[in-house]
């Protein structure tokens, strides 16, 4: 008896992660399109500022006393995290993946308002 089953055509992908790999917390992105119609996007986390310096009083004794003023370069500090650049097939890609994820989330929160 002959097998008129086609077999199904697979392709693997490996992932290879690198020992220098960090995880990073993201709050935002900034970027554009590049010259070459790619987009450049740079992910960052906020914080505030750490002082750039800070002085006390010293008091008569010679020891560190009360504060007196700190120098601080900005209100908000957005360090970038990661810079990416990608083409639009890659960007459509990403958006998808991204919405699927989305998805993901707010179902349980829809199934716990209908409850």
């Amino acid at each position: 008896m002959a097998d008129n089953k086609k077999k199904q055509a697979k392709f693997k992908f490996k992932y290879v992660i690198p020992d220098h790999l960090q995880d990073c917390y993201v709050n935002g992105a900034w970027g554009g399109v590049t010259p070459r119609g790619e987009i450049h996007m740079h992910l960052y986390s906020e914080r505030h500022p750490i002082p750039l310096e800070i002085t006390y009083n010293v008091k008569k004794d010679g020891t560190i006393g009360k504060f007196g003023k700190a120098v601080v370069g900005g209100d908000v500090v957005r360090l970038v995290q990661s810079s990416m650049v990608f083409d639009l097939k890659t960007a459509i890609a990403i958006r998808d993946w991204l919405s699927n994820m989305i998805e993901a989330l707010e179902e349980p929160e829809k199934d716990k308002k209908k409850g």
